[in-house]
């Protein structure tokens, strides 16, 4: 499967250097924080989110037409993205972005085992993800058994053969992910990207780690956290987290190798610093490979964040929860 012509990565990186531009820097953010959540939504309203948050007016105000202006924006940046990309490329950058189809099946399979009837659909549903609110209103009113069956994607991949023999939510959500990678990794050998293949390995190892820090907080067998671990995402820091008696040996392990700061956090703080260490490695990918298909994901990951960056800040700014030093830390910046 050729990523397409000479011709096309030109024009295709030409687009994605436009588009990379635009993106908000260091200095723009500082300006955000100085102000408040109206200041900052005027602010959004005259720049580059501008046509998605008019488009939204009539039907919403405040913070939630910001939110949700910004959601539209980026589905519309990514699919113009996909759109423009010859037929190889699409088809990676496609099998990338089902990571937030996976990621709404997941909270709706949550959702079906929890105590809490009621369903927020827009809070389970994905900007980037390809089902709608009505693919996920009609699959909330399946049974559990019945979503599992529904889920199928159009890929190289059989989904389906992953899910075969998986009963419990913890089953699925694994089989999902491996099915997924699985996925990448067969893509990765086809478009010849030494680049992409390394940051598939970051990925896989940043999936299992998290994976596994969870289950050291529930206090979980070793051999059942490795019965949960993504294939080939296996290192020799994952296996020490594996390795370590409970969750305190775990964040002490990630801290003497440097890829956390602070061992003194509860975990959600220390999943945030994993995550915010996983971005910024994957942003320098824009710099990285040009004319190549690293520096597109990079755009991709980066445009995500920026959507991710400001909700974070319009909601810090709205409820006052946030002050700015930690609202600074949070924050993942690109360099163009």
């Amino acid at each position: 499967m050729a990523l397409g012509t000479q011709k096309d990565y030109p024009y295709m990186y030409a687009r994605v250097s436009a588009k990379k531009a635009k993106l908000l820097d260091q200095s723009d953010y500082e300006n955000l924080m100085k102000m408040g959540a109206n200041e900052i939504s005027r602010n959004l309203q005259e720049g580059e989110y501008k046509e998605d948050i008019d488009a939204l007016g009539s039907n919403y105000e405040g913070v939630r037409l910001v939110e949700l202006g910004l959601s539209r924006n980026l589905a519309r940046s990514l699919s113009e993205i996909v759109d423009l990309a010859p037929e190889g490329l699409s088809k990676v950058l496609q099998a990338y972005l089902r990571k937030y189809d996976i990621l709404s099946i997941k909270r709706l399979l949550r959702w079906k085992l929890s105590e809490n009837e009621d369903l927020d659909i827009q809070a389970i549903l994905t900007p980037v993800s390809s089902f709608t609110y009505k693919d996920l209103k009609e699959l909330s009113e399946m049974e559990f058994e019945q979503i599992i069956e529904e889920i199928s994607f159009e890929s190289v991949i059989n989904y389906t053969e992953y899910l075969e023999d998986a009963e419990t939510v913890s089953e699925v959500e694994t089989a999902l992910d491996q099915a997924y990678f699985d996925e990448l990794e067969y893509l990765a050998k086809k478009v010849n990207s030494k680049e992409f293949k390394d940051f598939l390995k970051r990925e896989m190892e940043h999936q299992n780690l998290t994976v596994a820090l969870r289950l050291k907080k529930h206090e979980v067998e070793k051999e059942e956290i490795r019965s949960r671990m993504i294939e080939n995402g296996g290192s020799k820091i994952v296996e020490n987290v594996i390795e370590a008696e409970d969750l305190e040996a775990a964040v002490n392990t990630l801290a003497e190798e440097e890829m956390i700061s602070s061992t003194d956090e509860e975990l959600e703080e220390i999943e945030r610093e994993l995550e915010v260490n996983r971005l910024q490695r994957a942003l320098r990918m824009l710099h990285t490979e040009p004319l190549g298909l690293t520096s597109i994901i990079g755009y991709i990951i980066a445009k995500i964040t920026e959507v991710e960056n400001l909700r974070m800040l319009i909601r810090a700014k709205e409820t006052g929860i946030h002050n700015i030093e930690t609202i600074r830390r949070n924050l993942v910046v690109s360099e163009r």
